[in-house]
């Protein structure tokens, strides 16, 4: 069983490889190229792992030390990935390379130091006592934990800078990767498992786990759509809101943590040092006319006009029509809201769903007709904001304007 299981996964890997090189959807085009590779280090793997259950690593040696030497690709390449996914116009740097410096530093050992010998993978780096040795092998998951942790943090970054430029997230907010990350986490468990206690029912899992992962992988990411779905012309102004409200997180932090560490009366003085930083920050793109006349006309598309009816409404598109750029758009939305774009459209979305949910309306359409004739694209976005900002959910709220005395 274990032997196909490995058949199984490998050829999997490889389908799944192919599948995301030459995505159907043409999405996310260099992220996907990324993620391919990952997937098809994953075969490789798994294809080396075949070698070692037919004890054909003698007869393939060099065979198998490139297949070995290959699994150093794997956590960079999904890191690269990731950032791709969430980075529209990001530049693959010389400084880019570092993350691939120990497979090349592996490959040069095996083929020059190592040419005719077994593979350094199987190498003892140290033992920890008579029964457990430490091979070269495993630092691997090592390695993997980091990354895991690392792309961990920049999903949870990239799902706060959405909120700046999209009122909808379900499609993009890229939560099925979080997934996977925890996926990874189950397997990278298993990985120290094997090398330092050898438990034999997570030794068993492994197959399993990885089985279950490529195909969780293959339904999403084949499933994923355009995460910037913007103009091209568009593109490097939604990067550069993007970089300018992450450097402004970083100043504060970095502000408020120096403050706390050095003054009599650290939280009241952190507060302030904030403030100014986020004063400095505005760099006051519009002038206080431009801000009250732009602020009067953005009430109107959304009052009047009901822009945010529209279920995939973007920070662009509202720049457009009010004829500004971009920046000015997010300028004006902080400065007048003191929010980000996601809570300012949905606030509107709320109350029109509050207003359906007292109607009639109410007895024709259902939790999810409510939901789409405010505005929102779905029924878990829709209860889960709904619930934040009014304190029950819409089944709940709609009952008790049922029982409220009229």
């Amino acid at each position: 069983m274990n032997l196909f299981l490995v058949c199984f996964i490998s050829g999997a890997s490889f389908l799944l490889s192919f599948l995301l090189f030459f995505h159907p959807l043409r999405a996310n085009v260099i992220a996907n190229k990324w993620l391919s590779l990952s997937v098809f280090i994953i075969g490789c793997a798994f294809a080396g792992t075949y070698l070692v259950f037919t004890g054909a690593t003698i007869s393939h040696n060099l065979l198998f030390k490139f297949l070995s030497s290959l699994q150093f690709l794997l956590a960079p390449s999904l890191y690269t990935s990731i950032l791709y996914f969430v980075n529209p116009t990001k530049i693959f740097r010389k400084i880019d390379w570092l993350h691939f410096l120990p497979f090349i530093i592996y490959v040069v050992a095996e083929s020059v130091w190592n040419q005719g010998k077994d593979s350094i993978s199987t190498f003892t780096l140290f033992e920890l006592n008579k029964e457990v040795s430490i091979l070269v092998m495993n630092i691997l998951p090592l390695i993997a934990l980091l990354y895991l942790i690392k792309c961990y943090l920049i999903l949870q970054k990239h799902k706060v800078n959405l909120k700046l430029i999209s009122s909808s997230l379900n499609q993009i907010s890229l939560v099925w990767l979080v997934q996977f990350l925890f996926i990874l986490l189950i397997v990278i468990i298993i990985w120290i498992n094997d090398a330092l206690f050898g438990l034999p029912f997570l030794t068993g899992a492994t197959n399993f786990v990885y089985a279950v992962s490529i195909f969780f992988l293959g339904y999403y990411s084949i499933k994923q759509k355009a995460i910037f779905a913007f103009k091209e012309r568009d593109m490097k102004k939604i990067s550069e809101v993007l970089e300018y409200e992450h450097d402004i997180a970083e100043d504060i932090t970095s502000q408020t943590f120096a403050e706390t560490a050095t003054t009599a009366e650290p939280k009241k003085d952190a507060r302030e040092a904030v403030e100014v930083i986020k004063e400095k920050a505005k760099l006051k793109r519009l002038n206080a006319e431009q801000v009250t006349n732009l602020s009067s006309q953005l009430s109107k598309l959304m009052e009047q006009d009901q822009l945010f009816l529209d279920n995939d409404l973007n920070l662009p598109m509202v720049a457009e029509k009010l004829g500004i750029g971009i920046h000015e758009a997010s300028y004006l939305i902080n400065e007048t809201t003191n929010d980000n774009f996601y809570n300012f459209i949905n606030r509107y979305r709320v109350e029109e769903s509050k207003k359906l949910l007292a109607s009639a309306k109410v007895e024709e359409l259902n939790i999810l007709g409510i939901a789409f004739a405010s505005g929102f694209n779905s029924k878990t976005t829709f209860n889960t904001t709904f619930k934040k900002m009014v304190g029950v959910s819409p089944s709940q709220f709609s009952k008790e304007q049922k029982n409220s005395p009229k």
